[in-house]
């Protein structure tokens, strides 16, 4: 490297991640990554651990959930749920939610 080149600083991982989603998101209101980043807020930690956003298509937005209990629960609160993620969004982007079973990594032991 020679002294004109200047070092650039290190860039944390999940801000490249954002921009280049950001970048390439075929929504631009609201993309998978920005309602993973608001999830655990707007739902609760217990609910988090049990629950993962997985797919957003145009308003739709498809979770993941450990079991049927959870599939239940979720459903009684869907417009709960898509009241707090839109608020926390700023906009109205999240019109459904569909639920559905299914194996979540890195999930916390309950105590």
């Amino acid at each position: 490297m020679n002294n004109q080149q200047k070092k650039q600083e290190p860039v944390h991982i999940k801000t490249i991640i954002s921009e280049v989603l950001k970048k390439y998101s075929h929504n631009k209101k609201a993309n998978l990554f920005q309602i993973t980043e608001i999830w655990e807020s707007a739902v609760g930690s217990t609910i988090a651990n049990d629950s993962r956003p997985w797919k957003m298509t145009k308003n739709e937005l498809e979770v993941h959930v450990s079991n049927a209990s959870w599939l239940q629960q979720l459903n009684y609160m869907r417009n709960e749920i898509i009241h707090k993620l839109n608020e926390r969004l700023g906009e109205q982007v999240i019109k459904k939610i569909r639920f559905s079973i299914a194996h979540l990594p890195n999930q916390q032991p309950h105590k």
